[in-house]
């Protein structure tokens, strides 16, 4: 679903064309290496083609409609950028074989090539439309918030429009949401299939049918909201295709949301997640078929949730270390170690909370020894209800009472002493070797003794306790050992 958001920007353009001069619009697709990257198990690339066939099914034939792509020839090279079809009657066969034979595998010149559109469009002559799908910052040398100025500076009428296709970092957004935003276009950051559909919904609607007038909503919240728990707001309003409640920030436009429900009747009951952060909002019902689109709002005040986390104080590199935690239940929250002040959005192992409130479980404690907090984080990563300190100490290890001969093949039992942990492994090495010379070995993901089979060629080697995990492999201990 997440490439629905494509069409949702390239759908504001397909209306309108006059009789004396078609309109016409530029596809810019990413074909960088980056787009090899997996998306719930299936590569960009591909998600890519399948959103493109869907488009042009029903692609509007008064709208002429042309493909840029950059990346997609030469790996490092930032003049990778080519006008694979000029804009004009759309040929829908032809269009998608033009996209299904582009292979990702370069950078990123999305700036550049945004420019190589406005002029193929002859953008400072006439009406222009770019649309921009970038899954990842501007890698060469331009600034895409200084080009989108410009151009929009030069142009009679252009207008770019953004998809931020799979971008988490949030500076990456702000660089992609500038050029959008300094043509007069938009920006849509696909995050999830969820909020790509709720966008091509109101998009659709919006450029192919004439709106209608607004009529009352009412909405009626609880008397109590905790932050980052499920809310449940009474609603009255026309309850048409799309309509939705939902939380949002005081005086954001009138289409933000933070959290939303679909409204699916006339009366009901939307079911939110109230945000993470306490304080002031509002709660909206919207329309996608009137104008204007908001009939009802309402103040509304969010109260601080109350949550704990506990653990030791300090824990050895890579062990298993229990922790007890209390607050809000859902699962979007997470209790788990981050490096010490780092932002919300930082982890290293995790479990999600316990339905009743009441958390009781184990954490894999980082292999890089430092100073950590254990964290109960609302709503993935929004923000950090309750943390303590914990310092992680260097690992040690011992491989206890091991024998200095064996038999080839035949099954060894070692007793240790060390960090617990799925990563790490007790096994033989080559002699002198480090831990890329394995043989045979066993996890370490059941306390003591350790199992498995002694080499099947006679020989003098080691054994060797790794230590797994995010610091990469290291040997924490070492012992001779003869095989005959």
């Amino acid at each position: 679903m997440k490439y629905a958001a494509w069409a949702c920007a390239l759908m504001m353009v397909m209306n309108g064309a006059g009789a004396a001069e078609r309109d016409q619009v530029m596809l810019v697709l990413d074909a960088s290496g980056s787009m090899w990257g997996q998306i719930d198990g299936r590569s960009k690339v591909e998600i890519a083609r399948e959103a493109v066939a869907d488009l042009v099914k029903t692609w509007n034939p008064e709208v002429d409609l042309g493909l840029i792509a950059y990346g997609h020839r030469r790996k490092g090279d930032c003049a990778d950028i080519e006008t694979v079809l000029p804009a004009g009657p759309l040929h829908a066969n032809d269009y998608l074989a033009k996209v299904n034979a582009l292979n990702a595998k370069g950078m990123t010149p999305l700036s550049q090539a945004v420019i190589n559109a406005a002029d193929a469009l002859k953008a400072s002559e006439r009406k222009a439309t770019v649309i921009l799908v970038s899954d990842g910052e501007e890698t060469c040398e331009l600034d895409p918030c200084a080009v989108g100025k410009s151009l929009e500076a030069k142009g009679v009428e252009f207008t770019a429009h953004v998809i931020g296709f799979d971008v988490p970092n949030p500076a990456h957004q702000a660089q992609l949401r500038c050029l959008a935003e300094s043509t007069g276009g938009r920006y849509f950051n696909a995050s999830d299939a969820a909020s790509l559909d709720k966008a091509l919904g109101q998009i659709a609607v919006a450029s192919t049918e004439k709106p209608l007038p607004a009529v009352p909503a009412t909405l009626i919240p609880p008397a109590n909201i905790v932050a980052a728990t499920a809310v449940e707001v009474s609603f009255d309003g026309p309850g048409e295709a799309r309509d939705w409640v939902g939380f949002a920030k005081p005086g954001s436009d009138e289409q933000a949301y933070l959290d939303y429900d679909w409204v699916k009747m006339p009366k009901g009951v939307a079911v939110l997640r109230a945000p993470a952060e306490p304080g002031d909002y509002e709660l909206r019902y919207v329309s996608a078929r009137r104008k204007p689109a908001l009939l009802a709002q309402i103040k509304v005040s969010v109260a601080a949730a109350l949550a704990t986390v506990s653990g030791p104080s300090s824990v050895m590199a890579g062990d298993v270390v229990r922790v007890h935690a209390t607050g809000p239940a859902d699962n979007r929250h997470w209790i788990g170690f981050a490096p010490k002040d780092s932002d919300a959005r930082s982890y290293r192992d995790y479990l999600r909370p316990d339905a009743s409130g009441s958390t009781d479980g184990t954490l894999q404690a980082p292999s890089v020894p430092g100073d950590y907090e254990l964290r109960y984080v609302l709503n993935e990563s929004e923000k950090v209800a309750a943390s303590q300190p914990i310092t992680v100490l260097p690992a040690k290890a011992m491989l206890i009472d091991a024998p200095v001969r064996v038999v080839a093949n035949q099954e060894v039992v070692i007793d240790w002493s060390g960090p617990l942990g799925r990563h790490h492994w007790i096994g033989f090495i080559r002699k002198g070797g480090d831990s890329g010379d394995y043989l045979t070995y066993a996890y370490l993901a059941q306390p003591s003794p350790a199992r498995f089979r002694a080499p099947r060629e006679p020989g003098e080697y080691e054994l060797a306790f790794v230590l797994g995990g995010d610091g990469g492999e290291q040997i924490l201990a070492r012992h001779p050992i003869g095989v005959d």
